[in-house]
């Protein structure tokens, strides 16, 4: 975690990002590795194949989910809320808003072969439609019920509660292809890319200075990781030194001690995508699903002047960008700030809340 907490809890502004679908981005590249590199990242681990685009063939919505249950898809839901507006909802027991829907398909991209499945419908968390945190970006999740459950692919696993160390390897698995020629990688006109990309440190992420209470008690997490600027020097940073400096070398320290692997920043064409963290148990290495994607922003919240395009600066400067701006994802999870962990870790559980709506989605499935 970030040495400077407040610099860190008193950004401001949650500046997200949503869908431009005939414009968006998907990936920014640290500018070392190939296209191929990225690819290959993404089929390092068999959990990385739980992963999978979501294409609603009527609104041209192109996006990243994830299997969690053999036919249920978890994605994000600022993406699905363009596509579900006109439908006609129906609550269920818990309050979970279940819409029918035939528009939506989702594809699993492995070696030799795609595996497709159809939507039949979409829940929503009810919380992300709460004021303040669909401001936020807070709880930005929906389930796609499928037809039919998808056959040969494992579904990605939740830790019920899990002591995290702060180096803890995290990867990013996308969809996301609006930063690609259109005529390269599909399959039956459908784009199923699948790349992947590492995320090197963490933060917790508030936008709101006013955020005491989330700060002192139990915590619904939204973090960060920031697109660093890989630092030649090996001293350490005072606590003084500014954010960009500190959460980069500690990157960088992660990033050497992985190899080197493919890093990035996520632009809005890899909402949804989820991110898989790395832990190590009983000697073998096991990656949990974390969070998803939900937007991006700058570390100081200082954007460009509306106008311009924040995208196209980044990619026609990415080497100077490297440092300033910093993945956002939601965390299915909390962390509870009175118990106490070992230096350089913390402790999170799984959201109760979450797991009700999972245990509801597939109780009506």
């Amino acid at each position: 975690m970030c040495k400077i907490q407040t610099e860190c809890f008193m950004i401001k502004f949650l500046l997200v990002f949503y869908f431009f679908f005939s414009a968006s981005y998907a990936i920014v590249p640290d500018t070392i590795h190939n296209h191929d590199d990225y690819v290959e990242l993404s089929f390092e681990a068999p959990e990385f194949n739980a992963a999978c685009a979501v294409i609603d063939s009527k609104a041209g919505v192109t996006m990243t989910g994830v299997l969690v249950a053999p036919n249920i898809v978890l994605t994000a839901a600022h993406g699905i809320e363009a596509i579900v507006n006109k439908l006609n909802p129906t609550e269920t027991k818990h309050g979970i808003m279940a819409m029918p829907i035939t528009t939506i398909n989702v594809y699993f991209k492995g070696r030799n072969q795609t595996r497709m499945g159809q939507a039949s419908h979409v829940l929503m968390d009810p919380r992300y439609f709460e004021k303040a945190n669909k401001r936020q970006g807070k709880f930005d999740f929906a389930f796609l019920r499928l037809v039919t459950p998808i056959e040969g692919i494992t579904p990605a696993v939740l830790f019920q509660k899990a002591i995290i160390p702060s180096n803890a390897l995290m990867t990013v698995v996308t969809y996301g292809t609006a930063d690609l020629k259109p005529s390269v990688f599909s399959w039956g006109g459908i784009p199923v890319t699948r790349r992947a990309f590492r995320l090197y440190e963490r933060d917790t992420y508030f936008s709101r200075s006013d955020d005491a209470e989330e700060i002192k008690s139990s915590r619904y997490l939204q973090e960060s990781s920031v697109f660093f600027k890989i630092l030649k020097r090996a001293i350490k940073p005072e606590p003084t030194d500014p954010e960009e400096i500190i959460r980069s070398y500690e990157a960088t320290q992660n990033w050497h001690a992985d190899g080197s692997k493919p890093f990035g920043l996520a632009l809005p064409g890899t909402s949804g995508s989820p991110v898989f963290i790395r832990l190590i148990e009983n000697g073998k290495k096991v990656d949990y699903l974390f969070g998803l994607v939900s937007s991006f922003s700058h570390l100081t919240g200082q954007f460009r002047k509306r106008g311009h395009s924040e995208m196209d600066y980044i990619l026609s400067d990415v080497k100077n960008c490297m440092g300033g701006y910093q993945t956002i994802y939601s965390l299915f999870y909390r962390t509870d700030t009175f118990e106490k962990s070992a230096p350089n870790t913390a402790i999170y559980s799984q959201d109760p809340q979450f797991k009700m709506l999972m245990k509801t989605v597939n109780e009506e499935s």
